[in-house]
Formats: structure tokens, sequence, C-alpha cells
């Protein structure tokens, strides 16, 4: 049995600043688990970060290979740049510490397979960061769906639209096609058998040109068919809508607000749902998993299949046709 969850938090961009907020939290309610701070090798974002947060100078580090090494540190939760996923998990694990893992866990599968492969042998948790697992509105259309409310799952379409300014060395596939990829995995248990993807690159200034707008076809084994639509040149507007069209209704998920309605022929209705903190309870998912009282919802698992339909999306793209998953 564990007796206490000591975890460091490695990165404080824009997604790790909010998980370091929550952490914060976790740490003055959840039983075994000491929030041991922030680690940020850039000096200066790690002092401006620790004083938006009033983080004392005990919990801001800025040495990552100290902190994989530190044997009082049994878990760490990896939100830096996807490019460095691999390596940090990689050498993590090794230290045998237990990871939570923003996705994508890697960007190419066998890498992601091998973390997958070490977290197994080394006897260490590792869940990938796929958050739509734990959204409230999500949990209850999964059940909806499970006990057919909507008939016969015919067809799905994603939309994951944002402002974004360019990152470099930021692919529009491995940066917004997870989530999307794993919500339809997680609500229909399927993934899929083949997948055609078209991307649209614009100019940005400085005549750079980013490939800022994706276009996603999936086929799932049983006949359903899902379309993704992803852009970081949406203005004005963030979304993360879900539609499910049944045989009998069809339902409509703003991920964002958790809320769902129902379409019937007689009309629409809107779902009771009671939101929740999706980090948070994607946080305490991680530290009962290591203690034991959890099994994996978002295992490395689905983490490595997902990396390998994101692959899968990129060669399409290249190759300009319709690829099987796994040819």
């Amino acid at each position: 049995m564990v007796k206490q969850v000591n975890l460091a938090l490695l990165g404080s961009g824009y997604w790790g600043t909010k998980l370091a907020s929550e952490y914060i939290e976790t740490h003055k309610y959840l039983d075994k688990f000491n929030f041991v701070g922030i680690v940020e090798p850039n000096k200066e974002r790690l002092a401006y970060v620790g004083q938006k947060l009033n983080l004392p100078s005990s919990k801001l580090f800025h040495d990552v290979n100290g902190c994989l090494t530190n044997p009082d540190i049994s878990a760490i939760h990896i939100a830096t740049p996807n490019e460095t996923h691999f390596h940090i998990a990689n050498e993590a694990l090794k230290q045998h510490k237990h990871i939570l893992l923003e996705k994508p866990m890697a960007l190419n599968t066998r890498d992601a397979f091998k973390l997958a492969r070490l977290a197994e042998s080394s006897g260490n948790i590792l869940l990938v960061g796929h958050i739509f697992r734990f959204n409230a509105a999500l949990l209850h259309v999964k059940d909806a769906l499970k006990n057919q409310d909507i008939g016969i799952l015919r067809y799905l379409h994603l939309s994951w639209l944002d402002h974004l300014d360019p990152i470099p060395h930021r692919d529009i596939i491995f940066d917004l096609l997870p989530h999307p990829i794993d919500i339809v995995n997680y609500l229909t248990d399927e993934w899929p058998s083949s997948i055609y993807a078209r991307s649209i690159v614009h100019d940005r200034p400085n005549d750079r040109k980013i490939e800022d707008v994706g276009f996603v076809i999936i086929n799932l084994p049983d006949g359903t068919s899902a379309e993704i639509n992803l852009s970081w040149i949406q203005t004005g507007m963030k979304e993360r809508v879900v539609l499910i069209t049944g045989s009998e209704a069809s339902i409509k998920i703003d991920a964002i607000s958790q809320e769902a309605t129902i379409y019937r022929s007689t009309g629409k209705t809107n779902i009771p749902i009671s939101r929740n903190n999706s980090m948070q309870s994607m946080i305490t998912h991680f530290v009962n998993c290591i203690s034991g009282t959890d099994n994996p919802n978002n295992s490395s698992l689905v983490g490595a299949l997902t990396v390998n339909v994101l692959s899968s999306a990129r060669r399409s793209i290249t190759e300009g046709r319709e690829v099987r998953v796994h040819e």
C-alpha cells in the first residue's frame, strides 16, 4: 500500500500553469497526496508562475534531471512540449516514477509503444492526459449510447476549433486530433480501421506557411464513420463539440460547457448534467491508480493506440489517400 504520493509537475506553460493551480487545490483535500512543486528550466518563466500562483521558492525547481533522480519524488506529471514527451517519460520510467503524461505520449507509434512496454515491465503507472474521459457530459452520453437511447449509432461529427498563434514545431494533427480520436474510442469502444486526412496551409506573419486547418474522416470496423474538423484560425471562437447521430435520435455535446441536448422528431430536450472539474477528476484518478484503488481509465495502451491513429492521419496527408490504420 502506498503511504504517500509525492508529485512534481514538469512544465509551466499555459496548460502546466492550469494544472499547477489544480494540484495546489488537490494538495489541500486529497489524503496521501503531496504536491512537491513545479519543475521548469526557464528560470524567468518559473519565477513568473511562482509569483502568479503564490508558491514559495521551496516549490520551484529548474533541474529536470534532479527531479527525475530524486528518490523522494514518486510521481510526475509531464506537461512539457510534445517533442520532449518521449525522452522525459522514458527517463522517468527508468527511475521508477509513476507518470501522468500529456497527450500525445510520443510523436511516433514506435516510441509510444516503447513507453507502454517500459511501464508494464517496470510496474509503474503510466497514464495519458486524455482529459475528456473525465468530462461529465461525455460520461453521461457514453451511458446513453450503451443503453441505445438514440437507437443504433450511425455517425459522429467532431469540431475542434480554436485560434492559436504559430508555435514552432507544433503539428495540428498531433496537437488537436488526439482528443477527438480518443473521444470516438471512448464513446464507441472501437478504433479506426481506416482514415483519410487532409490539411490546408495558410500564410502567417513573417512569411511563414502554417498547416492550420485539418479535415479527417475515420471509419470504424462496425461501419460507423466519424468526421473531424480541426482549426487554429477560428477567430474569436473556441469550440469543442461532438454531434452523434443515431437511428432514432441525435445528441449534441458541448464539451467545454458540459452541456448536452438530445434531438428527436418530436423536439429537443436538454439533458440534465452536473458539471464536474475534469482536470481534478483526472488528477484524483491518477493518485488512486498509484494507490491501487482505481483501475486505469486513460492507460498507456490507449495513449499508444491513439498515437498510431495520429501517425496514420499524418501518412494519409503525406500520401494523399485513405490508409489502413494497421497497414
